[in-house]
């Protein structure tokens, strides 16, 4: 059989995979893409296939390796496809050695539009400190990490989040700024890409490691650079996105933060003027545009909650409130995911509000209002939403119940408001860094976190601060102090969001878990009710740190009367 023929009979078995999986025949479909495999073993959209199936359905190492042939074989159109189930496996691999097919797979993601590239930021640090062993701090050493695409797009495209990579970087810098490399010398070469790459990094994180000042082109490693500064390394995408990312960006944002119209009157509440006076002074997070969701529509998700009263939420999900949205993720992914969706991101911060509305503006998405507004001030706004969200936001209000009853006044009948909120358990390392700050009389102060953080980052790894270095808001100053300098935090215990839930006349509807939590709670209790608080109340107590990002839960309004 000719080559022609190979690949028409294993688009045909791809085509029947692909048919019998939407029919949920999984047993067939595995069959059908083996046989697939079997007509054209180089077939990149069979490799594709079968890599997704076996990722999904419980085989991921295969599925790398599947997948990583099909990157490597396929077209622009089957690396799209394949690079965020691939991105999902990559980013929790702690190689030994280094591999120049990882090298390969992990530059591919990072510039991938389909793929966070923060995700895989542990992973490719861990790979770069094992291709680069030693750091020698010569012209030469830094000549290859300029020539080395792998390097220049960790750095360009990752918030670092490594203890040790962030030791290496210092050193890096250290040894450019020792070299003396001035304009002309970096314009145009590659020690003038990795000082722009370096100069990208150290805005993306806002400086959080402090290096010593200094003049010319290297000023950028330890501050924001001028324009004349960033423009005498030359030409090129890098020097670009530098121009870009540290001087074009943020002056938009300062231009559109006079222009945010407000939804509420100014509260009068004192914690919150100091939450707000916190994100206008570190917009936290700090991201860029983020990848392309998987498009599925809000009410398809809502129906699928467990305890929902379908019939009172009524499959409508149209208006949505992000009460606290920050600098805009979740607005902006919700409306990528579902372009239906008429959504208000209300934020405390003109500051944050404003990266929000220049990326929702970057990627033309009009149907996002970004207002200023405060939730203890929503009693006078008269508009009724179908869904509203509130990610880590009312745990920093001074009477967290007062906020949640305002974003129940808000809800039409039936409607449903998604919640995301400390956990008490989880949160016990962060209790430790907040007795140690009032010990050493630390406010939330540049200086005094990064005096915090070099504490921190000087611990043995058995030290319980040390835990901390795990965190990726670690490595970021707005981040670090919005992980251990906040102004007012509050936690939970499962039992405690249910009376939370509850005293605002909620019901909770939907408790959302890790795959490795929902997989804890099948093995302790079975097929018990996932809605049992009592129950992960008990689970959390065995494994304290099973939500350390934060409970995410879904209540409803009551139906009219």
């Amino acid at each position: 059989m000719g080559q022609v023929e190979q690949i028409e009979e294993a688009g045909a078995l791809l085509a029947q995979a692909e048919g019998r999986l939407a029919d949920g025949d999984l047993h067939g479909a595995f069959a059908a893409y083996k046989a697939c495999l079997k007509a054209a073993p180089n077939f990149a959209p069979g490799l594709a296939g079968m890599g997704l199936f076996l990722a999904e359905h419980g085989d991921p190492g295969t599925a790398a390796q599947l997948l990583s042939q099909a990157m490597a074989e396929g077209d622009a159109a089957v690396r799209l496809r394949v690079a965020p189930a691939f991105a999902r496996l990559l980013e929790g691999l702690k190689p030994s050695a280094w591999d120049p097919a990882l090298d390969r797979d992990l530059l591919v993601c990072l510039c991938s539009p389909t793929v966070d590239p923060q995700t895989l930021a542990r992973v490719t640090a861990e790979t770069l400190l094992l291709k680069q062993a030693r750091f020698d701090g010569t012209a030469a050493t830094l000549d290859a990490m300029g020539r080395d695409p792998l390097w220049l797009a960790f750095l360009s495209r990752c918030v670092n989040v490594s203890a040790a990579m962030e030791m290496r970087l210092n050193a890096v810098r250290t040894a450019v700024v020792e070299a003396g490399t001035g304009a002309g010398d970096a314009r145009d070469t590659p020690i003038g890409d990795l000082v722009a790459a370096l100069g990208i990094s150290g805005f993306a994180s806002e400086y959080v490691a402090q290096v010593r000042a200094t003049d010319g082109a290297v000023a950028m490693l330890s501050r924001s650079p001028t324009l004349s500064e960033a423009t005498a390394l030359g030409e090129g995408e890098l020097k670009a996105q530098l121009i870009r990312r540290a001087i074009d960006e943020p002056a938009r944002e300062r231009t559109l933060a006079q222009s945010v119209p407000a939804l509420t009157p100014d509260g009068a509440d004192a914690i919150s003027e100091a939450v707000k006076d916190q994100y206008e002074a570190n917009p936290y997070p700090r991201w860029s545009a983020p990848p392309a969701p998987t498009p599925r529509r809000l009410s398809d998700a809502i129906a699928a909650l467990p305890g929902l009263d379908g019939k009172a939420f009524a499959g409508r999900a149209e208006t949505v409130l992000v009460a606290g949205c920050g600098t805009g993720f979740e607005p902006i992914d919700m409306a990528r995911m579902d372009p239906s969706l008429a959504i208000t991101a209300m934020d405390l911060s003109r500051a944050s509000l404003a990266h929000g509305m220049r990326v929702a503006e970057d990627l033309g998405l009009t149907r996002v209002q970004f207002v200023q507004g405060d939730i203890l001030a929503l009693d006078k706004v008269r508009a009724r939403f179908d869904v509203v969200t509130s990610t880590g936001v009312l745990h920093h209000m001074a009477r967290p119940e007062d906020g949640l009853a305002r974003l129940a006044g808000v809800l039409r009948p039936g409607g449903v408001v998604r919640l995301g909120l400390y956990s008490e358990r989880a949160r016990a390392v962060v209790r430790a860094a907040h007795q140690l700050i009032r010990a050493r009389g630390w406010t939330p102060v540049e200086a005094d976190i990064r005096a915090f953080r070099a504490h921190v980052l000087a611990l043995p790894d058995g030290e319980p601060l040390a835990a901390l270095k795990e965190s990726a808001d670690f490595y970021s100053l707005s981040g670090c102090r919005d992980l251990v300098f906040h102004v007012q935090e509050h936690r939970y215990t499962p039992p405690e969001l249910g009376r939370l839930i509850a005293g605002a006349g909620l019901r909770l509807v939907g408790f959302e878990a890790s795959p490795e939590a929902r997989a804890a709670f099948n093995s302790a209790f079975g097929a018990a009710d996932p809605l049992d608080l009592s129950l992960w109340d008990t689970l959390e107590a065995r494994r304290p740190t099973l939500f350390h990002g934060m409970y995410q839960v879904w209540a409803q309004a009551g139906g009219a009367h």
